[in-house]
């Protein structure tokens, strides 16, 4: 069904005299400066808004047509030279013609001034202010030189009057509406007395009525132009407003037709699963939308559309019968190729080669089947910083369901995936692991804060292999009692994993854990937003279900982790980024610090405090001096987390608008290069070692937070913006890093949050 957007035009009763036009009392000086593009013409230099008041300034501009040239800055450069040669008579004019022309090629789309064009901004100008209650005010202009500058001014001159009031509402045809749907109409009747006018707020109040009506059987509902009665004398408002309801439907019939474009369809009950409406109910829009939505979210097709139809059954005064379009898109791919990946947990960017098969229907049920290998370099600036390499070799499956269960407007879909992975650690030894993540994710109504969530289940087996080598080696290092204490600390963690294992050959896994998530996003943008919020909530830890030896695993630990993003548009090429992040680990058994690697805590890198090294910063009175041993200190900084995390970043993202004068390939190129001024702080506290003696008040997580600062570059692609930081740190509680004293390099795909 087609929607209309209605404007609302409005009719005032009563009007007071006005003797002179705003066109008549507006003004155009004689003595403007003309163009050098075209000297028949002047150019605005300037808009004024005066008499404006401060929050009308920025959206006035956007209701003018009239509109200031924006001057590139070699244009305003050479343009200086230009009008020393208009005033120095002995200049050559063939060269003063050369120069004009290589002024023009600056520029492109420069708006002249004109008259026809000024007097309609007035008209709009007044009914900006109309349609916000100021219904006596008056606009003219008038258009002069700046002799200082060499500017032309355009000022729109602004009296505001008095705003009105709403006095009276009348609602008409809502008395017919169904007996149980009148509370509701009432309470949505939200127009208050006494408020001050405002279309906008009308209007939206006027649409929130009429798609309540829709959403419960009235297909046809609508509301006609608002009158509008003014009282000059009390400054007040009586609005009228017409509701036409039309039938109340039913749902009739719910039909389907494929255009496979030679793909396998998915099965009837899979379709019938993703309607959010059914046979008999009342209509409602926002089923319909929602239906589109589910089909959209399979990933199966290229369109869906939705309509009344009387093809398949005749439709009678109070049932509607729909059809349901599906257009598929191709369903099966094959991928080989290089691989840049930014980790979520630890925040590393990581490159490699990937080898990948994706089917998305292969059970005719929109299941997804995509089995992968590959091979990464992990923390590719902790290689370049080092000149030690992490690899990490993987390969397994992925298998999604997109549709298990639904509770109420809630839909649960099923993610699972097995793999097997060897992770190299430093060159001490490796890591194999076997992983079963079974993650049950459910999908909210669009209303409500959190939009998705999550049940997680993980069943990990981590075996370090050739471990005791490891070990051996590193105690033969030691140069006395002290650093094999240190070693052993080191190494407690994975020690810990390896007696487990030994222990018993049954053991399964090695973790068994269970995770809670909420996840709210409304950016309107994922890779470069510049509105709305992200909010993740998640707890995870030791699942006491599987409580048997076998499968219980070795991992006692509950952790919770809160992130909150939030972002606004300062100006149409400028963005405030926020960001808050805190995590905690709570170990459930006294000697037992086993937390698998991806769930520990580390901060510093190019998603963290931009000012220290990836994995770097923490608070510790560990050195690689008080170890005697950088080698096994860079291991300790690398591959044993924390269990406090505090994080929060302030960024500005500074875009740039399309130069004039230059042609498509470098506008788009300007355009899509950004810069960044940013502040992150935080630190992580809690170091899992087993002699790590440093005390942690309440008030540390504030006052012990490293603070760092810098500047960024930004390039957008089609797959989120490439980036380089700068930063330098400003403040280091332990007084390592001397303040703006050392810079560290970052390379980021994407934002840093």
């Amino acid at each position: 069904m087609e929607n209309i957007t209605k404007h609302i035009l409005f009719l005032f009763l009563f009007v007071s005299a006005i003797n002179l036009s705003d066109a008549q009392l507006s003004y155009i000086s004689e003595n403007l400066y003309p163009s050098i593009i075209n000297k028949d013409f002047n150019e605005i230099n300037i808009i004024n808004f005066i008499g404006a008041s401060q929050t009308f300034q920025n959206e006035l501009s956007n209701y003018i047509t009239s509109k200031a040239t924006i001057n590139n800055l070699p244009y305003k450069f050479f343009s200086t030279f230009y009008y020393e040669f208009e005033r120095n008579p002995s200049m050559s004019k063939f060269i003063q013609n050369e120069f004009r022309k290589g002024l023009i090629n600056l520029r492109e789309n420069v708006p002249f001034f004109d008259k026809t064009v000024a007097e309609n901004d007035l008209i709009s100008i007044r009914n900006f202010y109309q349609l916000n209650g100021y219904h006596d005010a008056q606009v003219s202009y008038r258009f002069y030189p700046l002799p200082k500058t060499k500017d032309n001014v355009l000022d729109f001159i602004i009296y505001e009057g008095n705003r009105y009031i709403i006095k009276e509402v009348v609602y008409n045809g809502l008395e017919n509406v169904a007996d149980e749907l009148k509370e509701k109409i009432e309470e949505l009747k939200n127009i208050k007395l006494n408020n001050y006018f405002s279309e906008p707020f009308i209007q939206n109040s006027l649409n929130t009525l009429t798609s309540f009506l829709k959403n419960n059987g009235y297909y046809s509902a609508e509301y006609s132009t608002p009158v509008v009665s003014m009282d000059t004398i009390d400054k007040s408002d009586l609005i009228s407003v017409n509701f036409s309801l039309g039938n109340r439907y039913r749902i009739g019939s719910i039909e389907f037709i494929d255009s496979s474009n030679n793909q396998p369809l998915i099965a009837m009950e899979m379709k019938k699963k993703q309607l959010a409406f059914e046979i008999g109910e009342w209509y409602s829009n926002y089923k319909l939308e929602q239906t589109k939505d589910n089909f959209l979210s399979l990933g199966l097709f290229e369109i869906v559309a939705i309509d009344t139809t009387s093809r398949f059954k005749s439709q009678t005064d109070s049932t509607l019968n729909f059809v349901v379009f599906l257009s598929y898109r191709k369903q099966q791919e094959y991928g080989v190729g290089f691989s840049l990946n930014q980790t979520r947990m630890d925040n590393l960017v990581n490159i490699g080669l990937e080898a990948n098969y994706r089917h998305r229907n292969i059970f005719n049920a929109a299941q997804e089947f995509s089995p992968f290998a590959n091979i990464y370099a992990k923390d590719i600036f902790s290689t370049i910083t080092s000149g030690s390499i992490e690899l990490e070799t993987q390969i397994g499956f992925k298998y999604t369901q997109p549709l298990l269960w639904t509770i109420d407007n809630s839909r649960i879909s099923l993610l699972t995936s097995l793999s097997y992975s060897l992770r190299s650690l430093n060159n001490f030894f490796t890591i194999s692991t076997f992983n079963l993540p079974v993650t049950f994710a459910i999908r909210f109504p669009r209303i409500t804060y959190f939009n998705r969530g999550s049940v997680d289940f993980q069943f990990l087996r981590e075996n370090p292999i050739n471990f005791d080598d490891a070990l051996s080696e590193a105690i033969s290092s030691a140069q006395n009692e002290q650093d094999v204490n240190n070693i052993l600390s080191a190494f407690l963690l994975y020690q810990d994993l390896s007696d487990y294992l030994k222990e018993q050959q049954y053991h399964l896994f090695t973790s068994n854990i269970i995770g809670l998530s909420l996840t709210g996003d409304t950016r309107n943008n994922p890779f470069s937003p510049t509105s709305g919020y992200f909010t993740f909530l998640g707890l995870d830890g030791w699942n006491p279900i599987f409580f048997p030896k076998e499968v219980s695993g070795l991992a006692r630990y509950l952790r919770v982790q809160f992130t909150h993003y939030q972002f606004f548009k300062i100006t149409p090429t400028t963005t405030l980024g926020l960001k808050g992040k805190f995590g905690g680990i709570q170990l459930l058994e006294d000697g037992n610090s086993y937390v698998p690697i991806d769930r520990q805590f580390f901060c510093g890198g190019a998603n963290s405090v931009r000012a220290w090294p990836s994995r770097q910063l923490r608070y510790s009175n560990f050195t690689s001096d008080s170890l005697d041993s950088r080698n096994t200190y860079q291991f300790l900084q690398n591959f044993i987390g924390n269990g406090v995390l505090v994080e929060g970043s302030i960024e500005f993202r500074f875009g740039f608008p399309k130069p004039p004068g230059l042609n498509i390939f470098l506008q788009n190129l300007v355009e899509n290069l950004k810069t960044t001024l940013f502040l992150d702080f935080g630190n992580a506290f809690h170091w899992f070692l087993s002699n790590e003696d440093i005390q942690v008040k309440p008030l540390d997580y504030i006052t012990k937070l490293a603070v760092g600062g810098g500047i960024g570059i930004r390039y957008e692609t089609p797959i989120g913006p490439l980036r380089v930081d700068f930063a330098v740190p400003i403040y280091d509680p332990l007084y390592i890093r001397k303040p703006f004293q050392q810079v560290t390099f970052n390379f980021g795909l994407g934002h840093a949050f």
